[in-house]
């Protein structure tokens, strides 16, 4: 029987945390400080199993470098993500009708596609689509799916 990945289980905690943190501040407009973010989930998740559980949805502390990496990048590259992510929105996909947590979501992703090349494409576009299906249905983890696969078609090939 295969035994998860510890590594690659807190890659995606990581990604869950910057989504969640990103959340946070639209919801507050409280400033972004990577550092003070991930210092204050570390904090709060070292040693605590049941509140990584609660938190990230596995009892596993985030990558905490990856998560503050995304953090400052996403606030480091804002300008060139929201052109991209603008790109793939239509009539039925607008960004004043769209859920603070989706458009964190999709943030988080097209930074690590295109400004923190680390990953591969089909990985990142696979982790973020799972992501969304821990808060949303089928048709905004569709939407992530297609955009991100259109994006990473339009700006990779």
């Amino acid at each position: 029987m295969n035994q998860p990945n510890p590594s690659l289980q807190k890659k995606s905690a990581a990604r869950m945390s910057a989504v969640q943190e990103l959340y946070s501040l639209a919801m507050t407009a409280e400033a972004p400080d990577a550092e003070r973010q991930v210092a204050a989930l570390k904090k709060q998740l070292t040693a605590n199993k049941s509140e990584q559980k609660l938190r990230v949805g596995n009892a596993v502390e985030p990558n905490y470098p990856l998560m503050e990496t995304i953090l400052s990048g996403v606030g480091e590259w804002q300008a060139q993500i929201d052109v991209r992510l603008d790109s793939v929105l239509d009539k039925d996909w607008k960004r004043e009708r769209m859920s603070p947590l989706l458009i964190s979501i999709l943030q988080c992703a097209i930074f690590e596609l295109f400004f923190h090349k680390d990953t591969a494409p089909k990985i990142i576009i696979d982790e973020y689509t799972r992501l969304t299906r821990s808060f949303f249905g089928d048709g905004e983890v569709n939407f992530v799916h297609g955009a991100l696969a259109g994006l990473s078609k339009k700006y990779h090939e």
